[in-house]
């Protein structure tokens, strides 16, 4: 996987820009962005100033997506005979036992060579499985299909060690789908069959790789312990039937759209039913952390006899109490962490914040698998007191996909930062949800989050022409970084009078459609020529001519 950052840079010489700070902490992170405090601005207040991308390697971490929230076994539904839209019954069915065959993970996930996949672990306990159908339906054309799956070995009462399972291309499914609405048909060896709930699969919000849902959980006393910024200590306490071999912690913070997993290098080896405490040390070597991002996390777990197992799935947040005395406020759409802020204040805050989630699920077309955490600073000095030194140079707003949330500081006005710096970072939130490919220009991805702020303090519109007629039509094939290097105005201002172009000119389903194309890992051109018919050329000229008018 590919990391990329961008940064929303200012300074006093527009030719000095931040590039590639190389560093690990840095190479961590995918697809940060960074809100800079600008120098100079020739409109007042003084806004933000745009920015520019660094396209450093991939990380050295290792490093997977997950399919979905852990969950218990998903509780069947039992049925006579097939449903009405799933594959006719040739013969009678009779009624099976509820625990006849257990379901114990359901899960429908993208993989990275461009396929969906659907996977179902089942337990077999009094029945062996005679065959089994996949059923799934295109909702938006009505496309209908089912097909047999082939069975792993079983054997009564022992769970899959394979699940079922099915997958196809992603450009099987018909152009512009977002969605599958899929269903298990399992008949048993008597006949009897048993019909999973249907489930949705939205490729907006999607997934990739299992986190393992389908293991047993393992009895287990599970302990955190925060000292932000230094590390935080996970460990478990339990008492295995067998000598445990192998030991891997798995971590998320944002509900499983990146998936961290680390060997835990030393697992103490006691006698069968003897107590043993197996601990994993998350700092900053990992990936540069935020304060009050919420962390999920568990342990796989081998004994020697090849068993796997899990632990629950622990939900803690990575506190910092050194400075100021924190204050939680969760909202219907995200948290938020404030300090010595009055009590109308934090309600503006959560206002806002709400206000800005509900809206960009309306204009994205699809929600957040996580709720956000905010933080939010008094003062860019208070921030500077956490902020590692490679990003502590007067940046205003950060958000990432790493942490599921974003870091703000106060900047002109409450209402400015968060109607425009805290809007402008969940917009990116959104776009990391869905783009598969790093290829997305830069002046879609910062242009999009520009548009979406509403209380910027610059006319987009107004800068962009002023730019255009001074320079003329920047070319939108060049590179980012050349792109940005030659004018940071083009990654924001000329950006977003992009997408407000499109929105206008081929609507709010044009601008869907392109972010469910690049959820199905489609090269931004290639969704660009999908969805409007346009080449980034053709787009650029209509563009200007549409912006000069």
């Amino acid at each position: 996987m590919i990391v990329r950052t961008c940064n929303r840079v200012a300074h006093n010489n527009p030719k000095t820009f931040f590039t590639n700070p190389g560093a690990l902490q840095m190479r961590a992170l995918r697809l940060l962005c960074l809100i800079w405090l600008a120098a100079a601005c020739d409109l007042a207040p003084q806004p933000p100033q745009p920015t520019l991308a660094a396209l450093p390697s991939p990380p050295v971490l290792s490093f997977t997506a997950t399919a979905r929230p852990t969950r218990m076994p998903l509780p069947p539904t039992w049925t006579p005979s097939y449903s009405a839209s799933a594959t006719p019954a040739p013969r009678t069915h009779s009624l099976l036992s509820a625990e006849a065959i257990r379901v114990e993970a359901n899960i429908a996930k993208i993989e990275n060579r461009r396929r969906v996949n659907f996977s179902l672990w089942l337990t077999p306990r009094e029945q062996l499985v005679q065959s089994a159908t996949l059923h799934y339906t295109f909702p938006q054309s009505g496309k209908t299909e089912q097909r047999r799956v082939p069975l792993p070995p079983q054997k009564l009462g022992e769970t899959f060690k394979s699940p079922l399972s099915l997958s196809f291309s992603i450009d099987q499914m018909p152009l512009h789908e977002d969605r599958i609405v899929y269903q298990w048909l399992i008949e048993a060896q008597d006949g009897s069959l048993l019909q999973t709930a249907p489930q949705t699969f939205k490729v907006t919000e999607a997934i990739a790789e299992e986190r393992r849902d389908d293991l047993p959980i393992i009895p287990a006393e599970a302990h955190f312990w925060s000292d932000f910024p230094n590390q935080a200590i996970l460990s478990v306490r339990l008492k295995p039937e067998a000598p445990i071999r192998q030991a891997k912690v798995y971590y998320t913070q944002n509900t499983g759209l990146v998936l961290f997993s680390f060997p835990v290098r030393h697992v103490p080896q006691k006698r069968p039913g003897e107590e043993i405490q197996i601990s994993f040390v998350f700092n900053d070597e990992l990936a540069p952390q935020i304060p009050w991002q919420r962390l999920e996390w568990w342990f796989v777990l081998t004994d020697q006899n090849g068993k796997q197992w899990r632990t629950q799935p622990q939900f803690n947040e990575y506190s910092d109490t050194r400075f100021h005395q924190w204050q939680r406020t969760e909202g219907d759409r995200a948290v938020i962490f404030t300090y010595e802020r009055s009590a109308a204040d934090i309600a503006f805050i959560k206002r806002g914040t709400d206000h800005a989630l509900e809206r960009l699920e309306r204009f994205f077309g699809y929600r957040l698998l996580y709720k956000p955490h905010i933080v939010f600073y008094n003062q860019p000095r208070h921030f500077k007191a956490w902020a590692p030194p490679n990003l502590a140079d007067r940046f205003i707003g950060l958000a990432s996909a790493v942490w599921g949330g974003v870091v703000v500081t106060f900047h002109s006005s409450l209402e400015y930062t968060v109607y425009s710096v805290i809007q402008h970072e969940l917009t990116h939130l959104f776009q990391y949800q869905a783009m598969r490919d790093d290829d997305a220009p830069l002046w879609w991805i910062e242009g999009t989050a520009s548009y979406f702020e509403e209380r910027s303090a610059q006319d987009y519109m107004a800068r962009a022409r002023n730019f255009v007629r001074r320079n003329g039509m920047p070319d939108l094939q060049r590179t980012n970084r050349h792109l940005v290097a030659r004018d940071v105005s083009v990654t924001y201002f000329v950006g977003a009078a992009i997408v407000d172009y499109v929105i206008q000119t081929y609507g709010l389903q044009a601008f869907q459609r392109l972010h469910i194309a690049l959820a199905r890992h489609t090269p931004f051109d290639q969704a660009l020529q999908q969805v409007i018919g346009k080449t980034r050329r053709q787009l650029s000229q209509e563009f200007a001519a549409w912006l000069m008018r």
